[in-house]
């Protein structure tokens, strides 16, 4: 079937993935019980109820799950019962972008061993951008900002540094009725103390040494626009106490006058820290606590979010690509593993950092393992090792394992130079040439050379 050559040539040049083509449930119940299908690609007279009913029967039983994509004409609706266990679509003839995005896609949800039927996208789409996650527990939390976006309400967005607060911020903006205007950013944590009110709130000529002229603050320049204060857990006191009165009037003085102003942008406030238990220390005002938790929207970090690593990685790795003129062809699976095995402490900003280090480092056109840091690596690897259907049992491949990830660790602490490794790890480098031999590493090189 020339169907099955295209997938075969596409997705074996590609990902290395054998197409196999078979005709009854059964040869697809024996793939699936050993563990061989990645993913299914179901024909269009393939879709009938039935055929479905025993497609969940089946991939019930299986273990963890495995995506079905429907291959569809194009311009025809998708045949099936409505919920029918797809995961994707394909239209024939074939779209090989289109195909290579949502098997990558798929074969990240597939290395979640066990984590349930990937949901549908929540997404957002916008003129300058679009936002989606796949996350159930993030799910709400859009969809309460959805609703209140609209309406010119003071918002508090918590999360842990790097979640992507100032991203939720430029969301909000773009949902408002305020998006044609100006979004400004103050990174109140980056100011020094004796500086935040003048950023803020401006000041006059002679209002402080070094105030040579007049100076308009932040709230007057975002005008109709909005106006995000990041780490507001920085402020004074006093800071705080002129803060609120903003926020329930609109009032302020620049810093030396005593003319009011009037602010009229919007206000979206964020923090990575408990300011309940700021307050119960006396290092928040309560006034000002109470006054915006009740529109208090946590954003969670990435290591909750599991499902939206690989659609992350998939949009950091074409923006880089883009803006580096670099081509991307292919992403190893290992290397999406070794993402998914990463606890991110740094959430969606160390994400993207290592995203773009691996797309500078990558050769030949393709991501691998080897152009991640090494703990990311070694990250991965790990939890490879602790997925893996069979963990090493005898003592020799416990060893063996080791050694490996040892020498690998090695090799890149040392930029691949193999006397320096060698070196390092107190061995010749004929002995670190028979081990890389033996483990099939000899061509590991420097991601510069």
């Amino acid at each position: 079937m020339a169907l099955v050559s295209q997938l075969r040539m596409i997705l074996g040049r590609e990902f290395g993935c054998m197409v196999e083509s078979v005709s009854g449930l059964g040869a697809i119940e024996e793939l699936l019980a050993a563990g061989d299908l990645p993913t299914i690609f179901v024909l269009p007279e393939h879709c009938t109820p039935e055929t479905l009913a025993e497609f969940e029967r089946i991939a019930a039983q299986s273990g963890p799950p495995v995506p079905l994509i429907a291959l569809t004409i194009r311009g025809e609706p998708v045949p099936g019962t409505p919920g029918s266990p797809f995961h994707g679509t394909l239209e024939l003839p074939l779209d090989r972008e289109r195909l290579l995005a949502l098997f990558t896609q798929q074969l990240g949800h597939h290395l979640f061993a066990g984590a349930g039927d990937p949901p549908e996208p929540l997404v957002c789409n916008f003129k300058e951008f679009s936002y989606r996650t796949y996350s159930r527990e993030f799910h709400q939390t859009l969809t309460h900002l959805s609703a209140v976006a609209k309406h010119d309400v003071t918002l508090l967005l918590v999360g842990e540094t790097g979640t992507g607060k100032t991203t939720m911020a430029r969301l909000i903006h773009e949902m408002s009725g305020r998006s044609s205007h100006a979004l400004l950013t103050v990174a109140c944590g980056a100011l020094p103390a004796e500086l935040i009110e003048s950023e803020l709130f401006g000041h006059v000529k002679g209002a402080f040494t070094g105030a040579d002229y007049n100076k308009i603050g932040r709230f007057a320049a975002a005008g109709h626009g909005t106006l995000l204060l990041d780490e507001i857990d920085v402020l004074s006191p006093h800071q705080q106490a002129r803060l609120l009165r903003v926020i329930e009037s609109g009032e302020y003085e620049p810093v030396g006058s005593h003319k009011t102003q009037m602010s009229q942008a919007r206000l979206i406030v964020a923090t990575n820290e408990n300011l309940s238990a700021l307050m119960e220390r006396n290092e928040f005002r309560s006034d000002l606590y109470y006054r915006l938790n009740v529109l208090e929207f946590n954003i969670p970090p990435l290591r909750k979010r599991r499902l939206d690593v690989i659609p992350l990685t998939l949009g950091f790795v074409d923006e880089f690509c883009s803006s580096h003129d670099i081509t991307v062809r292919r992403i190893h699976p290992e290397f999406l593993a070794c993402l998914l095995g990463y606890h991110w402490p740094g959430n969606i900003r160390e994400l993207k950092n290592h995203i773009r280090r691996a797309v500078l480092f990558s050769r030949h056109g393709e991501l691998t393992a080897y152009d991640l840091a090494s703990d990311v690596f070694r990250a991965g690897r790990q939890a490879m090792l602790a997925r893996n259907s069979r963990a090493p049992e005898t003592l020799s491949e416990k060893v063996a394992c080791s050694e490996q990830e040892i020498l690998e660790a090695a090799l890149r602490d040392n930029n691949y130079k193999r006397s320096a490794t060698a070196a390092a790890l107190g061995i010749s480098r004929v002995g670190l040439y028979k081990k890389m031999k033996k483990y099939g590493m000899l061509d590991r090189k420097s991601p510069d050379a």
